[in-house]
């Protein structure tokens, strides 16, 4: 080991004197929501994952401000490939639809109680749509064969109280979309 100049000896080991620490390094994409990141493999998981975190948190919030967005007015800090962009967890495509379609039907009923009667009204709507999916696949809408059985509002409590939630969700994302707020 003795005849080895240091500077061979160095170009070798120097990573055994490296700051050993989760860091930002130089950008490898271009995209402006992307984040390239140095992990060390020798420390504990648990402190590089808090690390991350924190990172990823502070460039978020940086990145927001660059679009103009105030955090504080979002659900979460995730930054979209565009300004207006759904993540895959926020579309639920059929319940979505589902959910809107209950809505027309609400309006069109000029926004009647929600009980026994309009659950009898939207299963008959979406049982009249020959070719619909809609027909099996609305979950918690009872078949029409337990209207006949059960006669109460309180036999279908959980159920209308499904209904309101999904109306409420419909008018909430309607109102976010008219003011140009999306998720």
């Amino acid at each position: 080991m003795k005849d080895i100049k240091f500077d061979a000896w160095w170009k070798d080991h120097k990573y055994l004197f490296d700051e050993v620490m989760v860091k930002e390094v130089s950008k490898v994409s271009s995209s402006p929501n992307t984040l390239t990141l140095s992990i060390p493999l020798n420390e504990s998981v648990s402190t590089i994952i808090k690390d991350v975190k924190r990172i990823v948190e502070q460039k978020q919030s940086e990145r927001l401000a660059e679009l103009g967005e105030n955090e504080t007015n979002r659900k979460s800090k995730r930054v979209g490939v565009g300004k207006y962009s759904f993540t895959q967890k926020e579309i639920k495509g059929l319940f979505h639809y589902q959910n809107l379609e209950m809505y027309k039907i609400f309006l069109k009923l000029n926004k009647p109680s929600i009980n026994r009667n309009f659950l009898i009204e939207v299963r008959k709507n979406f049982d009249s749509r020959v070719r619909s999916q809609l027909r099996r696949t609305m979950v918690n809408l009872p078949q029409i064969n337990d209207f006949d059985r059960f006669k109460t509002n309180a036999d279908f409590e959980d159920v209308i109280r499904s209904v309101r939630r999904s109306l409420k969700s419909v008018e909430k994302t309607l109102l976010n979309v008219s003011e140009g707020r999306f998720p």
